[in-house]
């Protein structure tokens, strides 16, 4: 009986999380203006930059501060939603590894939403959101980690 419910719970909260992830991504199509030629321009903008002396990686050519800022507000508010899903996982009682993801992607998508609010701002260009990306996905793994020790 006790298995049911944590896996109910634990699907309940997946799907949740999967239609306010739809949801978002549409509200801010919406609410951005001329967001698919934001889109179109920032795909568009990629070529193959020199980072060494033969390692090429691709790259915009522009900034594009519109599709940086509207993905920087998916990550805050993505992130935001997240602690309520955390907060239902303690209410269903669901399994600590369940817990653990949940933090995990919270410290992930607050700290992909800094970085890329840094990008936005020009305060760093696109190798360093790479390199950020980079740091968010490690931040995840230690959140996770730690996380787990309190079995």
């Amino acid at each position: 009986m006790v298995e049911t419910r944590r896996s109910r719970g634990s699907s309940w909260t997946g799907i949740l999380s999967f239609g306010f992830f739809l949801l978002l991504v549409g509200a801010i199509w919406i609410a951005t203006p001329n967001f698919t030629e934001e889109v179109t321009g920032f795909i568009n903008d990629f070529h193959l930059a020199k980072i060494g002396e033969n390692l090429f990686f691709p790259a915009p050519v522009h900034s594009h501060p519109v599709f940086f800022t509207a993905a920087m507000q998916f990550c805050f508010i993505f992130g935001a939603f997240q602690i309520i899903i955390l907060g239902l996982r303690f209410a269903f009682q669901e399994v600590i590894d369940k817990k653990a993801d949940t933090a995990s992607g919270i410290a992930f998508w607050f700290s992909a939403g800094y970085f890329l609010n840094m990008l936005a701002n020009d305060a760093i260009g696109w190798f360093g959101l790479l390199a950020g990306l980079i740091i968010c996905v490690g931040l995840s793994i230690i959140v996770s980690s730690f996380v787990k020790l309190f079995r």
